[in-house]
């Protein structure tokens, strides 16, 4: 009997295959599970990231099922750049159907926003926001808005549930918050500056997920990183590719415009039920068989 993530698999299968889908951030933590979900689902896959090494490699070790799969080097603090990948992009490659706009960071601060450094603020900020618009510039402007007869296609943004949520002062956030509200503010405007075309934006917001983000987001230090996790089951990155395939294969006259995964033992950002793992054992932290 198949699985249920084959069953819904299938369901993308058959609602995106031979789509072209564009990730940022796409091989590696939820970014690297994105494109290998999406790469089952029939899509062809174009991967985004900064080291194109690890890029060509992470394209190999993508499923052989689905469409064609490619690695482009960009940095998103560079809006040339940017501009020049996604220009040659649409020239070398089918018309981008689905952008996922994934990649973002948090610095390891450990401090008030005072007593951080500006560089390190700014970095976030280019990456996280500003690189997330520049790229969704681009990509409308050679791909989704050059579609015949009418424009046509999905934007998909990764927030965050403390975009929605201001974190409290031990975790030392300000920089990584303030660029994901600034990723909700910018997909609600999009979407309405978007009318009269058959273009969808769309927000995912996962809450705490099992990742490396959050081990650099503690400066690679294992027992704060232990301490983000400890009992409550957190979500896996493929949880997180689970609920964006489900934005994705909706019909076009459909926006699932906003979805929101935690898991169970995360109520909200401050609330999280630290005993979730001792009460339910093994059953309560299932994760996506392959």
């Amino acid at each position: 009997m198949p699985t249920s993530l084959e069953l819904f698999v299938e369901m993308g299968r058959l609602a995106l295959a031979g789509q072209t889908v564009m990730i940022t951030g796409g091989s590696g933590g939820i970014g690297g599970a994105i494109s290998r979900l999406f790469k089952k689902a029939g899509c062809n896959v174009i991967v985004l990231g900064t080291n194109q090494e690890k890029l060509d490699s992470f394209v190999k070790s993508l499923p052989t099922q689905g469409g064609e799969a490619w690695g482009y080097s960009c940095d998103l603090r560079d809006r040339k750049q940017i501009d020049a990948v996604v220009s040659k992009i649409t020239e070398e490659r089918p018309p981008i159907d689905i952008l996922i706009n994934n990649a973002g960071f948090a610095i390891a601060a450990n401090a008030p926003f005072w007593e951080q450094d500006l560089d390190n603020v700014a970095s976030v900020m280019e990456v996280n926001l500003s690189g997330l618009m520049t790229i969704t510039h681009a990509v409308l402007k050679y791909s989704m808005m050059q579609r015949k007869p009418q424009p046509t296609g999905t934007i998909l943004n990764i927030s965050s549930i403390t975009g929605h949520q201001a974190p409290v002062r031990e975790f030392f956030e300000a920089s990584y918050h303030t660029s994901k509200a600034g990723v909700e503010g910018f997909t609600n405007v999009l979407r309405h500056e978007l009318v009269g075309t058959n273009i969808r934006v769309l927000l995912n917001r996962p809450g705490t997920t099992r990742t490396e983000f959050h081990a650099r987001r503690h400066g690679y230090d294992k027992d704060k990183t232990d301490a983000t996790y400890s009992g409550s089951c957190p979500l896996a990155a493929d949880d997180i590719a689970v609920s964006c395939l489900y934005q994705c294969l909706q019909p076009e006259r459909i926006s699932v415009v906003l979805l929101e995964t935690l898991g169970t033992a995360q109520r909200s950002l401050y609330s999280v039920d630290q005993e979730y793992e001792w009460r339910n054992g093994q059953s309560g932290c299932r994760e996506w068989s392959e």
